[in-house]
């Protein structure tokens, strides 16, 4: 094998490390939540950040380690929608943060969402710790996507006029 092929091969097999890095940590920031709900709405949503947010800081900092390192055509698909991420993930951060004041309201309306034997306390409890990675995560994802593109974007350049550098 050619030192191009063997080159490709290690950053796929990189590419599936942090892929697998990734899914634990996101196991983990959401395996104390899987028990204490019923809707998955927002613990669905908290591990898109998590995937979101390692990935795009990964494409941020460690790019020529990547595959799209020299894929131009996957830059520039990153770049463009990398815009309506944006978007959405503040669309979902807002609709958290609704959840959130409506169920200081009233506790009823929202028991949907959690267990029928869940304590007043254990429900504070929750609803903290989902506060705290929700609000964490959703931000630094939300900050990351806002600016990869400009990376993204200096990468696609660099490239292009041949600059040596990714």
């Amino acid at each position: 094998m050619d030192n191009l092929g063997k080159q490709r091969v290690g950053k796929l097999l990189m590419e599936l490390v942090w892929w697998i890095l990734t899914g634990i940590v996101a196991w983990m920031v959401v395996q104390p939540l899987w028990s204490e709900f019923i809707k998955y709405e927002y613990i669905y949503e908290l591990i898109l950040f998590v995937v979101i947010l390692i990935t795009y800081t990964r494409y941020l900092f460690l790019l020529k380690y990547t595959f799209l390192a020299q894929f131009q055509v996957g830059k520039f698909i990153l770049i463009f929608a990398s815009i309506p991420l944006i978007f959405y993930l503040i669309n979902l951060f807002f609709g958290y943060q609704d959840f959130l004041e409506r169920q200081s309201e009233g506790m009823e309306a929202y028991q949907i969402y959690f267990r029928a034997d869940m304590t007043f306390d254990e429900h504070g409890e929750v609803i903290k710790y989902l506060s705290k990675v929700y609000s964490f995560f959703a931000l630094c994802a939300i900050i990351v996507v806002i600016m990869s593109p400009f990376r993204l974007l200096i990468s696609y350049w660099r490239v292009y006029n041949k600059v040596g550098t990714v």
